[in-house]
């Protein structure tokens, strides 16, 4: 239960940062091997030009929608992705982004030299895109403990989910609808501290706005 909005918020900076650069670096190898490069494509419809105009363009367009799904996903399932920081998450996410965009930088490399090189470019490429990932998303995003007095009977409930006792990341400014669950036992309020305010805190049901970290305990 991470954030969407939060993860393609941080999906538009670091991604544009990540496709940029990367079709950067691959053009300057292309120039530096432009020789080999000629070669390999002596016997082929493709022609040098042709790389700058069509193939790099195209690869600016992809790795861009591919750093963005991979952001948006990080935002979505932030909770549920293995690590015990931001970053390792990010690293995680851009690992796999890693291996889906090298398809798509490789078979425009002319030889095994200009593919490691490529290659290299790419994998520290992606260790920025996640650090820049990691780093955006704690931006826009604030953690929000939830407690209660008596967690056997009273529960935190979103939605259908019980969230007592745990963490989640919200966007800034962005509001929840929650509510307590009780199981023979009075409820008394809700007790928030941090940048966490609710609409109604003698209500069961009522909604969290969260504009900083915080807590919210039911009572």
């Amino acid at each position: 239960m991470g954030s969407a909005r939060a993860g393609a918020m941080a999906g538009v900076i670091a991604g544009l940062y990540f496709s940029s650069a990367a079709v950067v670096l691959n053009a300057i190898v292309l120039l530096a091997f432009k020789s080999q490069v000629l070669a390999a494509l002596a016997n082929s419809s493709t022609t040098f030009s042709s790389l700058f105009t069509s193939a790099l363009p195209f690869l600016f367009v992809g790795l861009l929608v591919i750093s963005f799904l991979a952001s948006l996903f990080f935002g979505v399932y932030f909770e549920v992705i293995p690590g015990r920081s931001c970053l390792r998450k990010a690293l995680l996410v851009s690992l796999v982004m890693l291996v889906v965009m090298l398809n798509l930088v490789l078979p425009i490399a002319a030889d095994g030299q200009e593919e490691l090189l490529m290659m290299a470019f790419e994998v520290a490429l992606a260790m920025g895109y996640a650090v820049m990932s990691a780093r955006l998303y704690q931006r826009f995003t604030r953690e929000v403990e939830f407690q209660s007095s008596d967690p056997s009977k009273l529960k935190v409930m979103l939605g259908r989910r019980d969230q007592t006792g745990k963490k989640r990341t919200f966007s800034v400014g962005s509001t929840q609808s929650v509510q307590v669950s009780t199981e023979g036992r009075q409820f008394k309020g809700w007790v928030v501290s941090g940048g966490v305010t609710v609409e109604d805190p003698k209500s069961q049901v009522t909604t969290m706005k969260v504009l900083g970290d915080g807590l919210l305990k039911a009572t």
